[in-house]
């Protein structure tokens, strides 16, 4: 066997492999061997075949097989000889005839994982933030709640609506004329003053009663998220079919059989205990940010241009087509943000891996289940139906293992870390969440 870099990339390498005809025809008569034992031929005992016809029949087929598994066995030696960790799989080309008497020829392509040593977790330094859960933070809660499970009852014909109604409407919008796409529905429920439509919109439906029809003009805000139609003039065409009164329930008491506990004093201890856990994990997603910034900021090395692609077309996947810049400078600055990205994602991926595998790191099957109850939670009544897809989809149950991984990883670099504590209110811990998510969200 040969071996040869021909990439100038430090991670970019190939190598080849030469296997003589003798290995491969030695390999190739224990498989005619095999099938001659093996093989059912009319005219023929079972087990007598003829090696001269099951050469002739098979030939192909079998120097195939054999030299796949040949290259394969090669390759894997050259890997481990050199220690390379492979970053994608590699590209495997034939380089000579597969035929009698020729020697077996095949060039690996690939890249391998950088080398890098790992960062002092100890000099890391960390805020982490604490909240304590106050008596005005349950209420909040409980009043949200009472909001949330409010019961609506239809209006007397008479009524005028109200903020804070239930309407269902039905309407057609119209620029220039033309229905535009996302500008008409049948039977949309709308809740007066939850600002899900435009301001404009939602102020006109005040005042109307049931079976009004009515025409209303506005004009889209310059900021609006289709793009297409930002300070547009529309015409609405709207019916008002139907109007709710919103009642709330009685007391905390009726809340608390609602919510399936039997006191208030559970109920309060329930929302506590769930403020607790979210507060737990909003502490612990800005310590994870503050992590992720160190990474990206900290380490240098090359990285795996397979993978970087890989990550930049997933990105782009993300994006919506309709707020892609056409200016040619505006697209240039899209196209660099989104290699950067890329590549701390990557850079990101390669750390955190580095650190799991050198410290033992594993994602245990109960720690899978766990995850997948809790997913099973957000979706009441589908729990079977949620189980069943990731059983069924080993791909998917794989997919679970990396965010859980991952947290782990990061819990490890927090307990080694220099963490100063600061107790800060829930408000103020929100208020720190939005930042990051603000800062992670890709500006239009």
């Amino acid at each position: 066997m040969s071996e040869k870099n021909l990439k100038k990339s430090v991670l970019q390498k190939s190598f080849k492999i030469k296997v003589p005809y003798s290995l491969m025809q030695k390999n190739m008569d224990i498989e005619f061997e095999n099938l001659s034992k093996s093989l059912k031929v009319p005219g023929f005992r079972p087990g007598k075949v003829p090696i001269s016809f099951v050469k002739n029949k098979y030939f192909k087929e079998v120097i195939n097989r054999i030299s796949e598994k040949l290259i394969q066995e090669e390759g894997n030696k050259t890997f481990e000889k050199n220690n390379y960790r492979l970053a994608v799989q590699p590209k495997v080309k034939l380089l000579s005839d597969l035929k009698e008497n020729a020697d077996l020829e095949a060039e690996f392509s690939f890249e391998i994982l950088p080398v890098f040593e790992l960062n002092d977790f100890s000099k890391i330094s960390l805020n982490k933030y604490v909240s304590s859960i106050t008596e005005e933070d349950v209420d909040n809660v409980i009043k949200k709640l009472h909001n949330d499970n409010k019961v609506f009852k239809k209006a007397p014909a008479e009524r005028h609506a109200k903020k804070n109604d239930r309407l269902i409407i039905s309407y057609q919008g119209f620029v220039d004329k033309e229905q535009f796409e996302g500008g008409t529905a049948e039977n949309q429920i709308i809740d007066l003053g939850n600002n899900s439509y435009l301001p404009e919109f939602e102020k006109n439906l005040i005042g109307k009663k049931i079976n009004d029809k009515f025409e209303l003009e506005i004009v889209f805000p310059k900021n609006y998220h289709a793009e297409n139609l930002r300070e547009k003039k529309a015409i609405f065409k709207i019916n008002i079919n139907e109007i709710s009164i919103p009642t709330l329930l009685k007391d905390d008491q009726e809340l608390a059989t609602k919510m399936g506990v039997k006191t208030t004093e559970e109920l309060r201890t329930k929302i506590t205990n769930e403020l607790k856990r979210y507060s737990e994990e909003l502490s612990f997603a800005i310590i994870k940010n503050q992590i992720i910034k160190n990474i990206v900021s900290s380490y240098n090395f090359d990285l795996p241009p397979t993978l970087v692609l890989r990550e930049q077309e997933i990105i782009k996947k993300t994006i919506n087509p309709s707020t892609n810049p056409s200016a040619e400078k505006k697209k240039k600055e899209l196209e660099d943000k989104i290699l950067k990205d890329a590549e701390n994602k990557v850079k990101i991926g390669i750390v955190l891996s580095e650190i799991g595998i050198k410290h033992k790191i594993n994602v245990t099957s109960q720690e899978i289940e766990t995850e997948l109850a809790r997913i099973c939670m957000q979706y009441p009544g589908k729990e079977k139906e949620i189980v069943e897809f990731y059983k069924n989809n080993p791909a998917q149950m794989n997919s679970l293992k990396s965010p859980i991984f991952e947290n782990k990883v990061i819990k490890l670099i927090a307990e080694k870390a220099a963490v100063k504590e600061e107790k800060i209110s829930s408000d103020e811990l929100n208020s720190k969440i939005a930042s990051i998510e603000k800062e992670l969200t890709p500006k239009k």
